[in-house]
């Protein structure tokens, strides 16, 4: 089984100088909890739901309540996780369970043979392709 055969072909893209602000918003409205970070055709990193969480972010302020309001003064790339892990479309399902578990990530962008962006994999796809190995 491939990865290629379980990713979403289409991944939603954001640039780096992105508020997060309104990643999360994008995040809500898709119900998504992955972004990919790319800056002219390169996969730069990932934002997650998690990211704009993080105590670097957090410690900024003052309370919990400031925090899910997030202003328009940190962009993407301040919040992203860089660099990036990717996985080749062509490179086995199991591989990349391995990858998301030993590095506690719940998604992989997927590159294809000319290391462009070609979908990405999340754990809940992982999960599918267990159920499919029955």
């Amino acid at each position: 089984m491939q990865v290629k055969d379980y990713m979403a072909r289409e991944v939603v893209t954001i640039k780096p100088e992105m508020s997060a602000k309104e990643a999360f918003a994008l995040m809500k409205s898709m119900r998504i909890r992955h972004l990919v970070v790319v800056k002219e055709g390169m996969v730069m990193g990932v934002v997650t739901d998690r990211d704009l969480r993080r105590p670097q972010v957090a410690d900024v302020f003052k309370s919990w309540d400031q925090l899910y309001r997030l202003s328009d003064e940190f962009d993407v790339e301040d919040v992203m996780t860089s660099p990036v892990k990717t996985i080749d479309a062509t490179a086995d399902i199991r591989e990349a369970a391995k990858i998301m578990v030993e590095r506690k990530i719940g998604a992989l962008p997927v590159t294809d043979a000319h290391h462009g962006l070609a979908g990405i994999l999340t754990e809940t796809d992982v999960l599918r392709a267990l159920i499919d190995q029955r």
